[in-house]
């Protein structure tokens, strides 16, 4: 059976670009034991999808990355470039964000430490004044009370503008 969903892509993305504090987005996938990484301005609605958290953690509505094989290809095309072995990346770590978002702070010479803040408020890093939020394979976003709350919150009055 097919999940439903209360929103969609093209009405959430907008939103959630819109409200994030990053300049940018530092993406990056696996294909096999490869790993590549792209940095983009926006996200491409295509690598996009709604989906749902689990139960266990509240069962809401969210987006998040969709990295598939076609979707690879296409960020391939976009520049997308290899920067190790899955290995050396991630290692054996339990959740591949956590360990991609490390590998890159450590690399641009910063001190990495977990944190909680929202996307709305900063990035995952700033380097040189940019501001970047990091993500990996089939990342969350947000979900989507959060984007709602973080529209009101930046003041915009009439969400549906961004449909």
């Amino acid at each position: 059976m097919a999940r439903v969903f209360t929103s969609s892509v093209a009405e959430m993305l907008p939103m959630y670009e819109s409200t994030t504090a990053a300049d940018f987005v530092d993406y990056g996938f696996s294909i096999g034991t490869k790993v590549y990484r792209i940095i983009m301005k926006a996200l491409p609605a295509w690598l996009v999808t709604m989906d749902k958290e689990s139960t266990s953690h509240g069962g809401a509505e969210k987006i998040r990355l969709n990295p598939t094989e076609i979707n690879k290809r296409k960020l391939l095309a976009m520049g997308a470039h290899y920067i190790g072995e899955y290995i050396d990346i991630i290692g054996n770590g339990k959740n591949e964000g956590v360990c991609y978002e490390k590998y890159i702070t450590e690399k641009a010479g910063q001190e990495w430490r977990k944190d909680s803040i929202p996307y709305y408020i900063d990035g995952d890093i700033t380097i040189d004044g940019v501001k970047y939020q990091i993500k990996f394979n089939r990342a969350s976003l947000a979900n989507i009370e959060t984007i709602k709350k973080a529209v009101t919150a930046k003041g915009f009055k009439n969400p549906s503008l961004f449909v």
